[in-house]
């Protein structure tokens, strides 16, 4: 150590000096002063080394717990879960055999008492603490002057047993528990109230000859919740006591008086205790389910093994039942245990963590979403589309003007259909589509000085038989770009270039010719809108006679059926690795031919190798024949095509060409 030892005389005697306190020994201090021996570190011998008496040669153990396992509060709840693990025996507390000697205790209890409790009354009993008791309360910071509080104080800390002793100078004694101002369990003798249970002991000062042992037990939730409901009032309460009796103390009061009495070497005169008994707690659970929670097949005879060393009770419910059901009564010091859980726990605990095999944990999950989300996703992705390609969004309300939609050309609700009590004149019906309230949107920005005017809207609308529709919107008018360079005078919208913004939003689609044209539409740029071989909208300019009435800039707009949208869903298709071929060929053909109707018998003929066919120019040849110049691609997934098969499927395309539509090639 640290401490040095220097030659000096001592009496007159030569000495190499002496150590003479536990502190200079290294030891926690017990006294001021000179250290002292007794027999209980064993057969004292004058000359032997300190070290060959056991509490002077041993291993100090200091062991953090979890706030739930209040059962290893103490030196028999450690031994307990090592001898489980060393598949060792445990030795239990002996238990003192003694004839009742008097009949001086009576014992009242009330109704409403929960705690059990249990009393010795003793004589003959030695209070001087012996060395190693001194030296195992130091270790652990509660070695006190008291004699009897050392002895009270040693046996908690070995069996786990809340005890407590009274003096008593008189005889009989009138014992009472019951509760006190507070509602707290409380312990009277002779009408005087010594100590409140669980909570608060009094100290023993003047002790007599007789002494009255006390054992208790309560219930750490109940208790708890008592603290809890007086946490406002200021209680006088032992702070060490509080903490073991909150967490679970040992029930099994014998155990702390026989070890209390056998330490105070006393004669036992007389013993009581309560009536009422704890219950049992029992689980039931199937070797499958201790398996499941585990991941690991653990044997009947190690978990019955296993459990049985910690003081679980365990049978077999039904022993030739299969599935075989175990039954477990939980031991009452194990405050910790509620459900089957638990009980796995335990198990794996002696069974060791690191002997799992690792798992991956098998989740199958189900789709969270449903129809409804899936629209408001699909339509939420639309508009952020519109959004991205420059588009404004707009709200109007589904209420609009009968005469106004009647003038533009649309359809309105039949007469019986009609409001009855309109808010305004000017908003006298349902709208029955989205172009009228984009038509005023957009006069109220060219009003306001804006010259590049897009709009977007989703909402509602009304056909004749006032049945609701959803539809999308889209409106441009003025500049596609403002004024800037290098296009000087900005750039306007055209049919075409609108009809692209829109496909960047809603996906590709073809064009048919309008049958049916209105009043609001260009007769020569309007159409129908095309996808998956279905009409779902229409697409034009408006017509100049309109742009000129509602003195607008030059505008195009589009309105979708949006119940005919369809979310597009992902395709997988094989391209090809070789080259592709192009043919240009300049048709002679009838100038009411639509491109659309080539474009489909082409694609009805299935011409092998002929995967695309698209417009590239258009001009007049004679007063009822046009030039239209349009491209075949051709390749093959398979191979590279030689001349002669790139020429055999424009000549197949040729053929049908001039049996369907009369065409042939411009000489």
């Amino acid at each position: 150590g640290s401490t040095p030892i220097a030659k000096t005389e001592l009496r007159g005697v030569e000495s190499h000096g002496m150590i003479c306190s536990s502190t200079e020994l290294g030891f926690p201090k017990i006294n001021d002063g000179i250290l002292e021996l007794d027999e209980s570190v064993g057969e004292l011998v004058l000359g032997k080394e300190l070290n060959g008496y056991a509490p002077f040669n041993t291993h100090v153990l200091e062991i953090s717990l979890t706030p739930n396992r209040g059962d290893c509060l103490s030196v028999l709840g450690i031994a307990r879960e090592i001898s489980t693990f060393y598949h060792t025996p445990l030795k239990p507390i002996k238990a003192l055999n003694f004839t009742p000697k008097s009949d001086l205790i009576t014992l009242h209890t009330d109704e409403n008492i929960e705690s059990h409790l249990a009393y010795y009354l003793i004589y003959n009993h030695s209070l001087k603490t012996p060395l190693n008791i001194k030296l195992s309360l130091a270790h652990n910071n509660a070695l006190s002057e008291n004699d009897l509080n050392n002895f009270i104080e040693f046996s908690v800390h070995f069996s786990g047993v809340i005890l407590n002793a009274y003096g008593l100078n008189t005889t009989p004694v009138d014992l009472i528990i019951k509760n006190d101002e507070n509602n707290l369990e409380s312990v009277y003798i002779n009408h005087q109230k010594r100590s409140t249970i669980a909570i608060k002991h009094q100290d023993q000062k003047d002790l007599s000859e007789c002494l009255l042992l006390e054992a208790s037990y309560t219930d750490p939730v109940s208790l708890s919740l008592k603290l809890h409901a007086l946490k406002d009032k200021t209680l006088q309460k032992d702070n060490a006591l509080v903490y073991r009796s909150a967490r679970g103390s040992n029930p099994n009061l014998s155990d702390g008086l026989n070890f209390l009495s056998a330490q105070l070497k006393a004669t036992i005169l007389e013993s009581k205790q309560t009536k009422h008994s704890l219950k049992d707690r029992t689980l039931k659970f199937q070797l499958e389910d201790i398996t499941e929670i585990l991941g690991l097949a653990v044997e009947e005879e190690k978990i019955q093994g296993i459990l049985k060393n910690l003081g679980f009770k365990v049978s077999a419910k039904e022993p030739n039942s299969k599935p075989q059901i175990l039954e477990v009564i939980v031991p009452n010091f194990r405050h910790d245990i509620k459900t089957i859980q638990d009980i796995a726990e335990e198990i794996l605990r002696f069974v060791g963590i690191d002997n799992l095999a690792s798992k991956p944990l098998h989740c199958v999950s189900s789709k969270n979403s449903n129809p409804h989300y899936d629209t408001h996703r699909f339509f939420e992705n639309l508009k952020h589309k519109a959004l991205a390609c420059g588009f404004k969004e707009v709200i109007h309300y589904v209420f609009y003007s009968k005469e106004k939609q009647q003038k533009l050309g649309f359809e309105v609700l039949e007469d019986p259909l009609e409001l009855q009590n309109p808010i305004t004149t000017e908003l006298n019906t349902l709208r029955t589509s989205l172009v009228c309230g984009l038509l005023d949107a957009s006069l109220r920005n060219k009003n306001l000085g804006f010259k590049s005017i897009a709009l977007y809207e989703k909402g509602s609308v009304y056909n004749s038989k006032r049945e609701e529709i959803q539809k999308l919107g889209f409106l441009v008018s003025g500049l596609q770009k403002k004024e800037s360079y290098p296009d000087a005078k900005g750039k306007a919208w055209d049919f075409y270039s609108f009809a692209e913004c829109v496909s960047r939003i809603i996906e590709d689609f073809s064009l048919e010719k309008l049958t049916i044209q209105t009043p609001i539409n260009h007769p020569y740029q309007s159409a129908k809108i095309i996808q998956n071989n279905e009409v779902i909208g229409v697409i034009a300019k408006i017509h100049p006679k309109v742009i000129q009435k509602l003195d607008l800039f030059e505008s195009y707009y589009a309105e979708i059926d949006a119940s005919k949208l369809k979310r597009p869903a992902m395709l997988l298709k094989p391209f090809s690795i070789y080259p592709s071929s192009v043919r240009d060929l300049t048709l002679i053909i009838d100038e009411n031919t639509a491109f659309s109707r080539i474009k489909k018998a082409l694609k009805d003929a299935q011409i092998p190798n002929l995967s695309e066919i698209l417009p590239l120019d258009i001009f007049k040849e004679s007063d009822n024949t046009i030039a239209l110049s349009v491209r075949c691609v051709i390749h093959s997934l398979e191979k590279t095509l030689n001349d002669e098969e790139v020429n055999s499927a424009v000549q197949k395309a040729l053929e049908i060409l001039e049996k369907e539509f009369n065409a042939r090639l411009k000489g």
